[in-house]
């Protein structure tokens, strides 16, 4: 069962965190190869996931792109800790493993869900479904209910 991601501007957050943190931005950037502009997408992607996968009571698996752009974010530990409880009322732990085949369904969950809640997922960060799934390799990235 997948509760309702409830209203939640994942550009606001991104501003928050930024402001917050500024370093992360020049972090991302390097990180992923990117120029301000896509390092705030990458951001406001990881934090999408963060919001799906804090409120969904199943493991739920990032392309690989959002994967690196959360360990950037998730160095910033009080940053992290603080934008987890605010926005998703828990600690959203980043817990990879699993098999292949389980690490691509789960990344299957995560687009559809994605596109309920959000819309259509960034190419930039996401790429397409079929291209994607056989590199997902996180894992169970979640946050058990409390």
């Amino acid at each position: 069962m997948v509760r309702p991601v409830p209203k939640f501007d994942a550009d606001v957050a991104a501003a928050e965190l930024l402001t917050a943190k500024p370093v992360l931005l020049d972090k991302l950037r390097s990180a992923c190869d990117v120029e301000p502009d896509g390092a705030r997408r990458g951001i406001r992607e990881v934090l999408r996931f963060l919001a799906l996968t804090g409120l969904s009571e199943v493991g739920l698996t990032p392309s690989p792109r959002v994967d690196d752009a959360w360990h950037e974010i998730i160095l910033c530990t009080r940053e992290y800790e603080a934008l987890c409880q605010r926005y998703f009322g828990r600690f959203v732990h980043h817990d990879p493993g699993g098999s292949e085949e389980l690490n691509r369904n789960r990344f299957r969950e995560t687009l559809r869900l994605y596109n309920l809640h959000f819309g259509s997922p960034d190419p930039a960060w996401w790429g397409r479904a079929a291209e994607l799934a056989p590199q997902a390799d996180c894992g169970a990235c979640e946050s058990p209910p409390p």
